[in-house]
């Protein structure tokens, strides 16, 4: 069966799991061909990555704004792949996926993998998921909590027989705990696009709180992705008389992603929302006590007090309360390291995420 694949071309969680089905393809039961667009070049790394699998790619660049060239460039790819599956990792290329059928010949399944919180949609982004549901052979959510706030939202259109739950997964045998860490330094960190939607700004304004609070201790915050706030965000940081103390490391490989995450005491996510965040996966996976803004998307990962810690959304006295307090209590953080290390084993692996979509593409 052949299935192609239109993913965003920047840093982010498309790829990730992209190249996690591909990996747990390992009778290669799929021919698999990728499009990456969007308005950001293609990553390096997943260039690399398609060599490396043998997966054929191409790209397409978006401009800002209205661009109706960019559907038909993407229509034509998939009509020139002919495939038997479009599986479409937003709903913002369902237009593209008709267009291709429309001047197609054969009939092809589109499959559409919701990634956007809800909370966070603007009213384009649901416009995309409205002709989804219209649209699309199936329609993937990642939790029961965002099917439900849709299945609401869209009750006349919405049909069951579409829908289906799918987690994310991740690959365990690369994420995994390193070697415990024997400095003085206390690492704290988190990976994102640095984006509006992301809350880098309100964990920058904790770690200046808390390097008030613990004078003596030599902290450093290190801070991977890249976007369009990343020169804002080094400007507070200097503002704030923390620039030294802040690392900007801008996108990460996978290795280097497994180095950066191996080398924190404590991985902080801030956020405004999600959908299911594959960086607190990637680092329960590496066993990091995480503390993570408690907005949906995040805390129906997470049991507080169990498997991490929550703290209020856009709150840096909380947030800087929280890390101070696991700093204090490493009892404590060892305890939410240890739960959630074996609960992302237990529930993100990338091959129960392949074969729960293998029995979708072959429905």
């Amino acid at each position: 069966m052949k299935i192609i694949h239109l993913l965003y071309s920047g840093l982010g969680g498309h790829g990730h799991v992209f190249f996690s089905l591909v990996k747990a393809d390992k009778d290669k039961v799929f021919e698999t061909e990728a499009v990456f667009n969007g308005i950001e070049e293609m990553q390096e790394e997943y260039k690399g990555l398609c060599r490396q699998y043998n997966i054929k790619y191409d790209f397409v660049k978006k401009r800002p704004g209205p661009d109706l060239g960019y559907y038909f460039k993407l229509a034509k790819k998939i009509r020139h792949a002919d495939p038997e599956i479009i599986f479409l990792h937003a709903s913002s290329n369902i237009i593209a996926a008709r267009l291709a059928l429309f001047f197609g010949r054969s009939k092809k399944k589109i499959i559409v993998r919701e990634t956007q919180a809800n909370e966070l949609k603007t009213r384009r982004e649901w416009f995309w998921l409205r002709l989804s549901l219209l649209f699309a052979d199936k329609i993937v959510f990642l939790s029961d909590v965002y099917k439900e706030q849709v299945k609401m939202r869209f009750n006349r259109i919405y049909r069951p027989e579409k829908i289906s739950v799918i987690p994310n997964g991740i690959d365990l045998n690369l994420f995994r705990p390193g070697e415990k860490k024997k400095n003085s330094v206390i690492v704290l960190g988190m990976v994102s696009r640095i984006v509006v939607i992301k809350d880098q700004l309100t964990l920058i304004q904790a770690f200046g709180l808390l390097k008030h609070q613990f004078p003596l201790q030599n902290f450093k915050l290190r801070i991977a992705g890249a976007g369009e706030n990343s020169l804002a965000l080094e400007e507070k940081a200097r503002q704030l008389g923390i620039g030294d103390d802040i690392e900007f490391t801008g996108p990460l490989g996978a290795l280097e992603l497994l180095n950066f995450l191996q080398s924190l005491d404590i991985y902080i996510h801030a956020s405004f929302g999600e959908t299911m965040s594959t960086a607190i996966m990637q680092a329960m996976a590496c066993r990091k006590t995480v503390i993570a803004s408690d907005v949906t998307g995040i805390n129906n990962m997470i049991q507080h007090g169990h498997t991490g810690w929550l703290v209020p959304v856009q709150d840096p006295v909380a947030l800087s309360s929280a890390i101070g307090m696991l700093v204090k209590d490493q009892e404590l953080a060892a305890r939410l390291a240890d739960k959630g290390w074996r609960f992302a084993v237990d529930n993100y692996s990338s091959t129960e995420m392949f074969n729960r979509y293998k029995q979708l593409f072959f429905s």
